[in-house]
């Protein structure tokens, strides 16, 4: 004789029991995003105006007026300053057909000799495949990681793209490597 055990279907809780779970739970969130607003760290500080903040009133017209006159407020220097650097390579890609003029080439078809720069090709110059006129053309360049003010330094390292940079030093792990294990093989 086996053991039977009744089920009961569940009970459903009375409504203001779920409604205080649902506070708690509410409570527990909001205490959280309160820890977390405590640690996290303001980053917009640099793009805040560098004036103090508005005098009195009487003075704020005069402030607003000094505004108007210099075309709004005045950001931190450095900002404009962080620019990455961006090479031109001298080749120019039509937007329609997807054909590029290369600068070093030049155009055989038209007589358009190499190293002519793209902005002095002749003004009846069309893309030889699709004849579309330059205007639909867009210019190819490299973006050099790192900002434009600082390559001047490191070596000639800040002048590689980041395709460079990795093979780079992938090259060089892969190099090092090598050379350790060909220790095994001296005897």
């Amino acid at each position: 004789m086996g053991m039977v055990s009744k089920q009961h279907p569940r009970t459903p809780l009375p409504s203001s029991c779920c409604l205080h779970l649902h506070h708690i739970v509410y409570l527990r969130l909001v205490a959280s995003s309160h820890h977390l607003a405590r640690h996290s760290v303001d980053v917009t500080k640099d793009d805040k105006p560098l004036e103090p903040p508005p005098p009195a009133a009487a003075e704020t017209e005069s402030t607003q007026q000094q505004e108007d006159e210099d075309g709004g407020l005045k950001l931190d220097p450095r900002r404009f300053e962080e620019k990455f650097a961006v090479l031109n390579t001298g080749v120019h890609e039509c937007r329609s057909c997807g054909y590029r003029y290369d600068q070093a080439a030049g155009d055989p078809s038209y007589p358009v000799l190499p190293g002519i720069p793209f902005a002095q090709l002749p003004d009846d110059w069309r893309c030889p495949n699709c004849g579309v006129a330059q205007c639909f053309f867009e210019r190819k360049s490299v973006e050099i990681a790192g900002f434009a003010q600082n390559q001047q330094f490191g070596m000639g390292g800040n002048s590689l793209t980041s395709g460079q940079k990795g093979l780079l030093i992938y090259g060089s792990l892969l190099i090092g490597f090598l050379f350790f294990i060909s220790g095994y093989f001296l005897q």
